[in-house]
């Protein structure tokens, strides 16, 4: 998947949280129109961008061998306006971990003040699972769709024996 609202991957404890950031600004196209004059990043970009993270988490988390789908959105509140120029902080928290499916908890800050949060539920496609063409096109893409892990603090990491 290309991360287009994750900025950086700051930290992943490994198979259970993640916290990433975004910073935004005036040059991103949905501002002109969100809404001119006064403008404020959309909530439906902030949940994409929750899930996003999410879909991180899995992602590394299975050596690219997984990837997610957002499912289902639950319990999301908009406490606070994000403007141009804001910084986010992402975090998102596995609550339930299955095969096919996975919950998170997230939140979006602002520096210390929480602008955003909500449950996400998230479907999981494995390899196994992706027809030949698809694996095909993904294996050449590879290298261009992972987010690089410079300066990410990463722990309970299993080692391999």
């Amino acid at each position: 998947m290309r991360y287009c609202f994750i900025d950086r991957i700051n930290k992943i404890d490994w198979g259970r949280s993640i916290e990433v950031t975004r910073a935004t600004t005036m040059a991103e196209p949905f501002y002109a129109q969100h809404f001119e004059g006064f403008p404020v990043l959309p909530g439906a970009l902030q949940i994409e961008a929750m899930a996003q993270a999410c879909g991180a988490l899995i992602e590394i988390c299975s050596e690219y061998k997984t990837f997610s789908l957002l499912l289902q959105v639950e319990k999301t509140q908009f406490r606070q306006l994000v403007h141009p120029g804001d910084v986010l902080s992402i975090s998102a928290s596995l609550e339930s971990d299955h095969e096919e499916s996975a919950l998170f908890s997230c939140q979006i800050h602002v520096g210390e003040n929480l602008v955003s949060r909500g449950q996400l539920i998230t479907g999981k496609v494995h390899d196994r699972d992706r027809e030949g063409a698809f694996r095909a096109t993904m294996a050449g893409l590879e290298d261009f769709y992972r987010f690089p892990l410079r300066n990410t603090v990463i722990t309970g990491k299993p080692v391999a024996p």
